[in-house]
């Protein structure tokens, strides 16, 4: 079961290119964003190994801390650093400030770990680094078993801790693994999805549906996240956690329809009915309450893509809605930001066009004082095919609505290819990113494979 699972989520984000692609299908510029090259320094390239080379294979951006000083990416490259042709696919950071890669899913003895899953996350000092993996003798206490565990490395101590604990030999889970962590700003709050049942003994969960947990590092107590109102297992599969900086709020994806109360006279779990489509939650940890994330602008829930971010302070969510209809039949995906406090629900658009139809990659990032979200996307007042929709990197003032492009080619032309997954630091000032495009660096380079690069304010 969790080879599968874990290829899974493997795939989601290492096929990017055709992934994004493929999500817009038939849509139908405005006036093109302002270009951002007096405010940010040039593209940098962080997927290299000892002497500047370029990673040999594909890498995608993963985290990037606080301070924005260390970058978290992972890469299927065999030459980042000595030991990465055991590996085939490694977790690594980036210290953007001394030029050096480290591989940082290893073993608590140093081993280059083989088994991995593709999620990871980055405290805000770039200290502790959160993972999953299913090789055997990651760490002290780890179940011989094969199942995948979450586990935190301590890259000043050289350690590496198991997190998902358990009950003691807990019966029926020798298959059953835990997945895609994601780390609060202080490591402390680690939260990931399992289907074992032996986290929190006599949590209400239905057996093999996936739920989401928290485990706090300091007291060692887990909690279940994705629970039904009244204290009833969610009836639905709960996945794709994170968990603002000040782990405060956990958002996750989720397919139950028990997780809200019902609307009065209604069965049904509020603007949800009886429909299994994917959509958003937020977790307040401290009041245990969970509210309904994934809405659309007119505040109606929407068949959500299975990503939500949030921002640092747990104020807002970020995510995609799939949009219909278009010509064919078609869909497309839209960015929306969501203020949990206020309940103001905007779409975040490349194009001042009320005309323009827009889409976008299914992950965003918002800088810690709220103002910023990047994102990679596009509009356009014409048909374009999938194929030739463009994802660019953008950034906009929440406050204003200006929006800058932050992935030009080296000349200031187009990218040939396409920006993701971006992440940015607390201050709003380096954003890393993933891109396919051959242009973005002086000279160019020879393979159109997904690398990791970074850009950084230039001013205060």
């Amino acid at each position: 079961m969790h080879h599968s699972y874990r290829t899974t989520h493997h795939s989601r984000r290492l096929a990017l290119g055709a992934g994004l692609l493929a999500a817009v299908a038939l849509v139908t510029v405005g006036a093109a964003p302002a270009r951002a090259e007096q405010s940010f320094g040039p593209t940098v390239q962080l997927d290299l190994g000892a002497g500047g080379v370029s990673a040999d294979q594909q890498s995608t951006s993963l985290g990037i801390s606080g301070n924005g000083r260390i970058a978290l990416f992972s890469s299927s490259a065999t030459n980042l650093v000595p030991d990465a042709a055991q590996v085939g696919f490694g977790l690594y950071v980036r210290d953007l400030r001394s030029g050096r890669t480290e591989l940082v899913s290893r073993a608590d003895d140093g081993t280059p770990l083989t088994a991995l899953d593709e999620s990871a996350g980055i405290s805000a000092d770039g200290r502790f680094v959160v993972f999953s993996s299913g090789a055997a003798g990651v760490a002290p206490g780890q179940p011989a078993n094969g199942a995948y565990n979450v586990y935190v490395r301590d890259r000043v101590e050289g350690r590496t801790r198991l997190v998902t604990v358990g009950s003691p030999d807990p019966t029926g889970q020798n298959d059953i693994g835990a997945y895609h962590p994601a780390l609060s700003a202080d490591g402390r709050t680690v939260v990931y999805e399992s289907a074992r049942t032996d986290l929190v003994p006599g949590a209400p969960v239905q057996p093999n549906a996936r739920n989401v947990y928290a485990t706090d590092r300091v007291t060692g107590r887990t909690r279940l996240v994705s629970v039904g109102v009244d204290g009833q297992a969610a009836d639905g599969d709960s996945d794709n956690p994170t968990i603002s900086a000040d782990g405060s709020t956990v958002g996750f994806s989720s397919r139950a329809t028990n997780l809200l109360p019902p609307t009065p006279g209604s069965s049904a779990a509020p603007a949800l009915g009886a429909q299994r489509y994917t959509t958003l939650y937020t977790r307040d940890l401290h009041s245990g309450s969970t509210a309904l994330a994934g809405l659309a602008a007119d505040g109606t829930a929407g068949s959500a893509a299975p990503v939500v971010r949030l921002s640092p302070d747990g104020r807002y969510a970020v995510y995609a809605l799939g949009t219909y209809p278009l010509p064919g039949g078609k869909a497309r995906t839209e960015l929306f930001v969501h203020d949990l406090r206020t309940g103001e629900v905007r779409s975040i658009r490349t194009s001042t066009d009320p005309a323009a139809l827009c889409w976008a990659d299914t992950t965003a990032a918002i800088s810690a004082d709220d103002r910023w979200v990047y994102f990679s996307g596009g509009c356009s007042t014409t048909i374009v095919h999938a194929w030739q929709a463009r994802f660019d990197l953008y950034r906009q003032d929440l406050r204003t609505g200006a929006t800058e492009a932050l992935s030009p080619a080296a000349d200031g032309s187009l990218q040939s290819g396409a920006a993701a997954v971006p992440y940015v630091s607390a201050n709003g000032r380096t954003v890393v990113f993933a891109d396919n495009s051959t242009n973005l660096l002086p000279g160019g380079t020879t393979d159109n494979n997904w690398h990791v690069y970074a850009r950084t304010r230039s001013d205060d």
